[in-house]
């Protein structure tokens, strides 16, 4: 039996997907009973310290790979958060790191390799901090 790749391949590369990673920590509670945001909307998102005391919940990351502007990617974040009972993220850094977006290798039957191709691209991608406010 043959496996035909080229559908996966296919959805990787031309529809690619952006994932937001939360990390929480250790003493992070997912029911909190003083939630008190009413929409996903009111969730804030924040490019400085907020100014009312706050407690760190976890960290966000943010791999972009569908080349959205951050305008176009705040409602998801926003969702998120919402979902998971946090009243905002602090973010702290925008970067961008080299990744392999694809690897392919021809080998022949005695398993040397006979040709390859290595393309690289730059991720952008954030972090920050998820809070809740005490």
């Amino acid at each position: 039996m043959r496996f035909n790749f080229y559908p996966i391949l296919f959805l990787v590369v031309f529809l690619g997907c952006s994932s937001v990673d939360f990390i929480p920590e250790p003493d992070f509670r997912p029911n909190d009973h003083r939630y008190k945001v009413s929409s996903w909307q009111d969730v804030e998102i924040l490019r400085e310290r907020p100014k009312k005391l706050f407690k760190i919940v976890g960290e966000v990351i943010i791999r972009n790979t569908e080349d959205l502007t951050w305008e176009e990617y705040e409602p998801r974040l926003k969702k998120d958060m919402y979902a998971r009972k946090i009243d905002g993220v602090w973010m702290t850094e925008k970067n961008q790191t080299s990744i392999d977006t694809l690897s392919v290798q021809t080998m022949d039957q005695k398993g040397r390799t006979t040709h390859s191709y290595l393309q690289q691209s730059n991720l952008p991608y954030w972090k920050g901090y998820a809070f809740r406010y005490r």
